[in-house]
């Protein structure tokens, strides 16, 4: 069952290039407005929630642990029309735990793989941008040589490494309202065509609310984010991720974000999937 529903996701992903190439070439002919690679996503990332793609850290201030992603998003195919665009795309990244030890050693304890393609939209209207964003994907988590004790010849905690996968469907439509104060507002949903382990709850529901605050310095901006998503393990729970800081540099675009954030729910790696905590932080995001 897993392996038919990776070879079909690897199906879908080839028929979706290979339409995006005959219409490509179709529009070299007619004009139609679609053109590979465009420079940005036509759906903005949100900014407090894990699962997007981003390259940065965060350092939790109350525990040993550090928090590294690596990764990016691209739209592959983009068609433009008034005011708005439709595109095609593809992300790969990961979200990687670690453990900080004395004189630079960073031992990795998990590591989770996200991959998967997506269709997204977004649509200027007087002094809003309506967007959303309809993704299909696949997530899988591994412990690493950090979270093994070779002195005792056991994996650490008494925790096992146990098989952790899941493919969905995703969709998520935003609010965008401009002004001199701009503000997002998010919400979703996602489904789990297939879950390891399967007792997990399939559905899953998110919502959010971004705040950015332009100042007259150029490419200094401040802003806050909360991200939260209901998930079922042993019934409904929340899980809340906030965010504060600074981005220097293009305000949606490429910079640097400076960052303290909090987080409280059960924990977004899949071998500690059914863990609770709650810590603060501060990072670094680079946008390029």
């Amino acid at each position: 069952m897993i392996d038919n529903i990776k070879y079909s996701m690897l199906v879908l992903v080839c028929i979706i290039f290979c339409k995006a190439n005959t219409i490509a070439d179709d529009s070299n002919a007619e004009s139609s407005g679609w053109q590979w690679l465009q420079s940005g996503l036509t759906f903005r990332p949100t900014v407090a929630s894990v699962f997007e793609p981003r390259v940065g850290f965060i350092f939790y201030g109350d525990r040993n642990n550090i928090r590294l992603d690596i990764g990016s998003g691209i739209d592959v195919l983009t068609r433009t029309f008034r005011n708005g665009s439709i595109s095609i795309g593809a992300e790969f990244f990961t979200f990687t735990l670690l453990e900080s030890w004395e004189n630079m050693h960073f031992p990795v304890i998990a590591s989770d793989y996200f991959f998967g393609i997506n269709i997204s939209y977004s649509q200027a209207v007087d002094n809003a941008i309506y967007s959303g964003r309809f993704r299909f994907t696949h997530i899988s988590s591994h412990f690493v040589d950090g979270h093994y004790d070779a002195e005792a010849g056991e994996w650490r905690d008494g925790r096992d490494p146990i098989i952790y996968s899941r493919e969905f469907f995703g969709a998520i439509v935003a609010y965008q309202r401009n002004g001199v104060i701009i503000n997002r507002w998010y919400g979703g949903i996602q489904y789990m065509i297939n879950l390891i382990p399967d007792w997990i709850g399939k559905f899953e529901f998110r919502g959010g609310y971004e705040v950015f605050f332009p100042t007259n310095r150029n490419y200094v901006t401040p802003y806050a984010a909360i991200d939260m998503k209901l998930i079922d393990i042993d019934g409904w729970n929340l899980n809340q991720s906030i965010q504060a800081g600074i981005k220097f540099g293009h305000k949606f675009g490429r910079g640097i974000d400076l960052f303290i954030t909090y987080y409280n729910g059960y924990n977004v790696h899949g071998e500690l999937f059914d863990e609770k905590i709650d810590y603060w932080g501060f990072g670094c995001n680079v946008h390029l």
